[in-house]
């Protein structure tokens, strides 16, 4: 039942709790155009690794440094712009694909331990 309370809460909680966070108080807190991009960036795709929660440091891993990238070029480009519609509405996109993630994980126990396997 939670799993379904999820899908339209959270895309939308996450994108301005996180985009007013990284965004808000990380890019525009900085002086230093490079500190501006690249400490939010940093937190935002460290925030992001542990998603879904898979106790695999390789597999964490790779999900920081697939983040970083996208969370360097969301950085850059609300620093550049300073309009964090864009950036909210396809964070919002991303996030149903996270909720369907979770909905199929809550329905089918058997596929999150098939993903804790790998």
């Amino acid at each position: 039942m939670l799993a379904i309370l999820n899908i339209p809460l959270l895309p939308v909680t996450t994108a301005f709790a996180e985009d007013g966070l990284y965004l808000g108080c990380g890019v525009n807190n900085k002086k230093n155009k490079y500190a501006a991009v690249l400490l939010p960036a940093f937190f935002f795709a460290l925030q992001h690794c542990f998603i879904p929660t898979l106790p695999d440091v390789r597999y964490m891993a790779y999900r920081f440094l697939s983040f970083l990238p996208l969370a360097a070029v969301l950085c850059l480009y609300y620093y550049k712009k300073r309009d964090p519609l864009p950036v909210m509405v396809g964070h919002t996109v991303i996030d149903i694909a996270t909720v369907m993630t979770i909905l199929a994980t809550s329905v089918t126990p058997g596929l999150y331990e098939k993903m804790c396997g790998m």
